[in-house]
């Protein structure tokens, strides 16, 4: 029988360049294509029927040479907004890059509607995700592609509510933990953002 190495030998190459990842807290984190630094989120963000850029999503990215795709990936804590009858939670989120709408990113969330609308059990981990195609032969943002990458893209996001008084929520907000409602630090939480480029 032969060894592991033999029945799975390893690849010849490896498709990803570089992983860039952080919390939302200002850090500061070094890649082969240059230093980046993350907003800081310090309170939750309240909702409305206008979009208004998520706190924490934003970020200058360039990729390193030879890079092919993009994936840009943006996780944040949705909370049905209690206070202003949130009921199910039901936002809308965009994604932006250098200011054009990257439609095919278009995303809604929703939890449970119960039929009261004073309830807000709508409280999950979600996310913006989008895949850049830079072989493009020519730009088309709107659909994510690219032909080539090479200076700094501001990417980012932005949400709604989907109604008002109803249906409205609230991000980077935590109400419930271990039993109980949460308190102190644990009110707020902080977003990440994951940053992959491969050929």
């Amino acid at each position: 029988m032969g060894s592991l190495t033999t029945l799975y030998p390893a690849p010849a190459s490896n498709n990803i360049l570089e992983m860039l990842s952080g919390v939302a807290d200002g850090r500061t984190v070094t890649v082969s294509s240059g230093t980046y630094t993350f907003q800081n989120v310090t309170a939750g963000h309240s909702l409305s029927t206008s979009y208004s850029d998520l706190p924490g999503s934003a970020i200058t990215y360039t990729p390193p040479e030879g890079a092919k795709y993009v994936l840009y990936k943006f996780s944040y804590k949705s909370n049905s907004a209690s206070l202003n009858y949130g009921s199910s939670g039901i936002h809308h989120t965009k994604l932006f890059i250098d200011g054009t709408d990257v439609y095919r990113a278009h995303k809604s969330v929703a939890g449970n509607y119960s039929g009261s609308h004073s309830n807000n059990h709508a409280n999950f981990t979600s996310f913006t995700e989008y895949v850049f195609d830079l072989t493009a032969t020519s730009d088309d943002l709107g659909q994510g592609k690219l032909n080539g990458w090479t200076t700094g893209k501001l990417i980012k996001c932005q949400g709604r509510d989907y109604s008002s008084p109803y249906y409205q929520a609230d991000i980077h907000k935590n109400d419930w933990e271990d039993g109980t409602g949460a308190s102190g630090e644990e009110v707020y939480t902080k977003p990440t953002i994951k940053i992959i480029a491969y050929k």
